[in-house]
């Protein structure tokens, strides 16, 4: 085999053997995934259909992504910065914005401030959420409740959760 010949044949084997490693991986011998995944949140599997307990009309308009926050009754100036600071992922959005809104799901007694709009789920929808005070969850626009935050998240994981989402997701578009 003249040189030539051998320099061909390995720029042919450098660009297929990455494709036909990848196709090893995904088939039934070698199904490989991933130990660890990119979101911040807890994935709520199987997801709650909200829907289907429900008047959802206000997390399931088919263009939306929600990020619904449970407002506690008692808030100290920490819970409270907090509260603004979620409040304002919709806006670091950008030009997505628009597919994002914002739902303040209150305590008994809380007050509810801009940008949040309130909402009061029925008992049905509550009870499959049990979303402590405090806590965050994300509702694809179809009304299906994806993904969970606990109480002491940060709200940059929820921000950067919810770009990633509007980013890779044709939903809602």
């Amino acid at each position: 085999m003249n040189k030539r010949r051998l320099q061909l044949v390995l720029i042919v084997v450098a660009f297929a053997l990455p494709a036909l490693l990848a196709t090893l991986m995904q088939t039934r011998w070698f199904h490989w995934e991933p130990e660890t995944t990119r979101n911040r949140g807890e994935l709520i599997k199987p997801v709650i259909a909200l829907p289907a307990l429900g008047d959802a009309a206000a997390v399931a308009d088919g263009h939306r992504w929600t990020v619904l926050v449970r407002v506690p009754a008692q808030c100290d100036p920490g819970c409270n910065r907090r509260i603004q600071l979620l409040g304002r992922i919709r806006e670091a959005q950008g030009k997505e914005m628009d597919r994002v809104q914002m739902l303040a799901w209150p305590a008994s007694g809380s007050p509810v401030e801009a940008p949040y709009a309130s909402w009061q789920p029925a008992e049905a929808i509550a009870s499959a959420l049990n979303l402590p005070e405090g806590a965050v969850v994300l509702i694809d626009p179809l009304g299906n409740a994806m993904m969970r935050y606990r109480i002491d998240a940060d709200p940059t994981d929820v921000r950067k959760d919810v770009a990633h989402l509007l980013r890779w997701s044709k939903v809602g578009t």
